[in-house]
């Protein structure tokens, strides 16, 4: 079995050198030793692995296959000798967190303080990214994302809750009869967040009622920043989260319409790559947040 395993990471260690003599360097082993660990896993398997020639390694259509699972074993073996080595020392390192736009600042911009000031040798690195980022591929730690998760390949754990409501500026609502309850929101123009998901209906709800209404969209944007800057300017309502409108309805910049009535809270999710260890530094990073989010972002 150990055996087995070994000669897994060596044709990993292969497969990306491109050569059995660079291979060889990276694992400081001799060639005579890659060659024959080669051959003998080739044997086992009953296929060829790889083409060699005088200039370069190819992989077979077989070993493309198995390269695959080869380095999942070689990411396991990784992540497991840097947990490993962390566990009697500080962590150290990059966390790389990718998240909805606009998010950040109000979720995690104060819990991130408190943990980077907690952990000063970790380096964090946080991409506000409308797109749709490939966990693996691109190499984040952890994503913030927001609704209903179609990507089951991932591992996922709620962070927070955010209600929304109907909000428009002062001026824009001089316009317009005022709203006295959800069909009458069927006469306003909205700005409609858009994107992989347009949020164009919605249920709203006070406790002993509910209305779907269908909104009337003036314009759509994609990211909450330009919704909120397009409706304090007048260009219509919009249906954004409480807790991100509080400030602009302190200030008198935004009007709450409809005040009992708000959404179904929507969910915000931590979501890691799918590891059976990840590591220690991720791990440390999600307790905090999660142990934040218990105290301090209640809806």
């Amino acid at each position: 079995m150990l055996d087995a395993v070994g000669d897994m990471l060596i044709f990993a260690a292969v497969a990306r050198a491109g050569s059995l003599t660079r291979a060889g360097q990276a694992l400081a082993l001799p060639k005579s030793t890659i060659s024959r660990r080669l051959a003998a896993l080739e044997e086992r398997l009953g296929s060829r692995l790889v083409v060699r020639s005088t200039r370069k390694l190819l992989l077979t259509e077989a070993g493309e296959a198995f390269l695959e699972r080869c380095q999942r074993v070689a990411d396991d073996v990784d992540d497991a000798l840097t947990f490993a080595n962390e566990l009697s020392d500080e962590p150290r390192g990059t966390l790389r967190i990718t998240m909805v736009p606009d998010l950040g600042p109000l979720v995690l911009a104060e819990a991130i303080a408190r943990f980077s000031e907690r952990y000063p040798r970790l380096s964090i690195e946080l991409d506000e990214s409308g797109r749709y980022v490939d966990l693996d591929a691109e190499r984040f730690d952890v994503a913030l994302r927001a609704g209903v998760l179609t990507d089951s390949s991932l591992v996922a754990r709620r962070f927070v809750s955010l209600a929304s409501g109907v909000f428009a500026s002062p001026a824009y609502l001089a316009t317009v009869p005022l709203p006295r309850s959800p069909d009458d929101l069927a006469q306003l123009r909205f700005v409609v967040l858009g994107g992989r998901t347009r949020f164009d209906r919605i249920t709203l709800h006070d406790g002993e009622h509910s209305a779907t209404v269908s909104l009337a969209s003036a314009l759509a944007v994609n990211t909450s920043g330009m919704q909120r800057a397009l409706a304090l300017a007048g260009a219509g309502a919009m249906v954004y989260p409480l807790r991100m409108a509080e400030d602009a309805v302190a200030k008198g910049q935004l009007v709450r319409v409809l005040p009992s009535f708000r959404t179904d809270p929507t969910p915000i999710w931590l979501v890691t790559p799918t590891r059976r260890l990840l590591p220690r530094k991720t791990m440390l990073l999600i307790d905090h947040l999660l142990a934040e989010a218990a105290t301090t972002c209640r809806e």
